[in-house]
């Protein structure tokens, strides 16, 4: 990204999200784009601590440890989320008179990203030798079909806002636990 005004393409951002996985790590360009490939990774190791939760094979103490390196990555995902909506929003002139968006460009990048990662994980399941691999198969369609249309959303959430027919408000989570800033007591009085 050159500028803070030249923002990626939605359909550039999914590119990228789907080359991710398999590419050797590589240092992240800067900007939005940055945020965003930042946000996918941290996704992409979480779904795979998820799974290691899952296993059927996991002992008390690895589905505890799992546990919290999931609460600790969610933790960044909403980071994430703000930071890219911060700067989305800091990128963007939004009509302050046009409706509100139910839901902000980042939420629905953060959407996209576990898309595509379920959709890799999905495609190697369907091509392993799993038994159950017809089964995976057989998403791939539904899954293409539901990245087409969030893309097709986001595209036209951006057209939306750059046109001045609304606005989003960037995400803030807000979270009641996990946050030294709240004091927390036995007593609910």
């Amino acid at each position: 990204m050159a500028s803070p005004t030249k923002l990626p393409s939605v359909n550039a951002v999914i590119a990228e999200f789907r080359r991710a996985p398999f590419e050797p790590a590589r240092r992240p360009p800067s900007g939005v784009l940055g945020l965003l490939l930042g946000l996918h990774h941290n996704n992409v190791v979480q779904w795979r601590r998820e799974d290691s939760a899952r296993r059927d094979d996991a002992d008390d103490r690895a589905v505890a440890a799992a546990k919290r390196d999931i609460d600790a990555l969610n933790a960044k995902r909403h980071e994430l989320v703000e930071a890219i909506d911060a700067a989305l929003a800091a990128s963007l002139d939004q009509n302050p008179a046009a409706p509100p968006t139910t839901e902000s460009p980042a939420m629905v990048f953060d959407r996209l990203s576990v898309l595509v990662t379920r959709m890799c994980f999905t495609k190697e399941a369907a091509s392993s030798q799993r038994g159950d691999r017809d089964l995976y198969a057989a998403r791939l369609p539904m899954l293409d079909e539901q990245l087409a249309l969030l893309q097709e959303g986001l595209e036209a959430l951006f057209d939306d806002v750059r046109t001045g027919r609304r606005r989003f408000l960037p995400y803030q989570s807000l979270k009641l636990y996990g946050s030294d800033a709240i004091s927390h007591t036995d007593d609910p009085s």
